[in-house]
């Protein structure tokens, strides 16, 4: 179930940072993923061209933990409110994401630990095979 944005703390529609090389929609070389958020979590879906490449029809790790970062940070702000900034991520690589695949980028907030917080996220594709996941400690950035 999406959020309802009037009793929350979040805005609608979300904040964008039109450069951001995940999100951003004004980025030639970005990857335009939209996330939507709800009551605890940050969603989108993404699907990898030529662009992405690593090797061999696989998405490059860098473009995967780029889409985790992104998500864990979105998932932290739609149960906070607060944007941070990711201090350390953690990625586990299950197998290669094959390219032109349309994969789910899932986060979560897991623990508010005032000055830190803890989020993962995972990427999936439409039949649930799972490709890889990551474990974030983000720093609250009305902190700073």
């Amino acid at each position: 179930m999406e959020k309802s944005f009037a009793n929350s703390r979040v805005t609608s529609p979300l904040p964008t940072f039109p450069h951001c090389f995940v999100c951003g929609s004004d980025n030639p070389r970005g990857l335009h993923t939209n996330f939507s958020i709800s009551e605890d979590n940050a969603r989108a879906t993404f699907i990898a061209d030529e662009t992405h490449l690593g090797y061999e029809n696989a998405v490059h790790g860098g473009i995967i933990s780029a889409l985790l970062d992104e998500a864990v940070i979105w998932a932290c702000y739609a149960s906070t409110g607060h944007f941070g900034v990711t201090a350390e991520l953690n990625v586990r690589f299950k197998k290669p994401l094959p390219l032109h695949k349309k994969c789910i980028v899932e986060g979560k907030m897991l623990e508010d630990k005032g000055k830190i917080w803890i989020a993962e996220a995972k990427i999936v594709d439409e039949e649930n095979n799972f490709y890889a996941k990551a474990v974030a400690k983000i720093i609250p950035a009305h902190l700073n």
